[in-house]
């Protein structure tokens, strides 16, 4: 009797992390992005290279005069145009137009710089861009 009761616990508590898990399960095609800090990628770039991550920073008009959007790490790196705390990206302007100026949390691919590089890298093919709540 105990058994049973203990393998249908099992059995609903493995259908509800498969379930109701925010990401779902995961197949080796398809990796939920990393969430991970930007001060920390920022730092780490070749441990992001290449891999689908997930990050919190402010955004706001790049360093060059291509118009161009990054992501900082803070509001007063943002608006001071501090480019040594941010990230490029390479998303369509349109599509985050509404969110300058301010906190977002964004999932992409991270391609990080050639060494001596003067940037942080980039993020493009953008999956998620939305308000930080």
């Amino acid at each position: 009797m105990v058994r049973l009761r203990v393998t249908a616990m099992l059995l609903v508590l493995s259908w509800c992390v498969t379930t109701l898990s925010p990401q779902g399960p995961t197949t080796p095609g398809h990796m939920p992005p990393y969430l991970v800090s930007l001060i920390r990628v920022i730092a780490n770039p070749n441990d992001f290279n290449g891999q689908r991550i997930r990050v919190v920073g402010f955004l706001g008009p790049g360093g060059g005069l291509d118009r161009s959007v990054g992501l900082y790490v803070s509001e007063t790196d943002g608006r001071s145009h501090i480019v040594p705390n941010s990230i490029d990206l390479h998303v369509e302007g349109s599509r985050v137009k509404d969110l300058m100026g301010r906190y977002v949390l964004l999932s992409g691919t991270y391609h990080a710089p050639a060494p001596r590089a003067s940037y942080n890298g980039y993020i493009d093919q953008v999956l998620e861009v939305g308000p930080w709540p």
